[in-house]
């Protein structure tokens, strides 16, 4: 497998253990010290694996009791770009979640970075942001 598929590879597994709410697989797939910028979740930069660990388990508890609830995820445009032991990736990821016969999406622009250690590619830090211009943009005529 090349290199690039590899990275797809942790980057589509670390998505799949959030929406099966499966800590080890976002432990084994995440560094201990990831850091993240979520947009929608605070305007602070949040460091460490614990908060998404946590979360996680939030995500189970709200689609948990809903017969039939599943999120899935698909990735458009994905760029990979390998610098030695470290791999940027950059897309958009959609995100569609079915909860009690209705439909939501969401869609947002992220950025991963991976580390290659001793044991394999890890995200190491992800900033994520909305896909809409910015409300000081000038409007487009």
């Amino acid at each position: 497998m090349d290199v690039e598929m590899e990275v797809m590879e942790i980057v589509h597994r670390n998505l799949q253990a959030i929406w099966d709410a499966d800590p080890d697989a976002y432990s084994e797939t995440c560094a201990p010290d990831v850091s993240f910028f979520e947009w929608y979740v605070t305007t602070q930069r949040i460091d460490g694996i614990d908060f998404h660990l946590r979360e996680i388990l939030v995500h189970a508890g709200a689609l948990g009791g809903s017969s039939g609830a599943r999120t899935e995820h698909e990735i458009l445009q994905p760029r990979v770009q390998v610098f030695g032991d470290t791999a940027v990736v950059t897309y958009t990821l959609l995100v569609r979640s079915v909860r009690d016969g209705a439909v939501s999406r969401t869609q947002q622009n992220e950025t991963r970075v991976l580390h290659r250690f001793d044991d394999g590619w890890k995200l190491v830090h992800c900033h994520k942001s909305p896909c809409w211009r910015a409300p000081h943009d000038p409007p487009v005529r």
